[in-house]
């Protein structure tokens, strides 16, 4: 390798970076429909506030979702298919965690 040539590999390597965050960023769900910030009316048992919180002593860890939204979502739509009662979608470093009640 010669010193003229580490600009092409410089190039051809920020070529590869930004096609490799391309193709990741695609790849990703679009999350355009959002959910309310506040529960409708009438429903009863989410005890997520949005902030970090812990899950309570019997609560069985389900799954890691990679949005806040996601997570809202399967939880609830397993309250509504009558699979647990209540719900955590605890914060972590990089995902959010759905915890039930059984």
């Amino acid at each position: 390798m010669t010193l003229s040539s580490i600009p092409t590999l410089v190039r051809r390597l920020a070529g590869a970076a930004a096609l490799v965050l391309a193709a990741g960023a695609a790849a990703l769900p679009a999350t355009a429909a959002t959910l309310p910030a506040q529960p409708p009316p009438g429903v009863v048992g989410i005890r997520d506030s949005g902030a970090a919180q812990r899950p309570a002593g019997d609560d069985v860890y389900r799954t890691w979702y990679t949005s806040h939204a996601n997570c809202v979502a399967a939880g609830q739509g397993g309250i509504d298919r009558g699979h647990w009662e209540h719900y955590t979608c605890s914060e972590g470093d990089w995902f959010w965690h759905l915890w039930t009640n059984r």
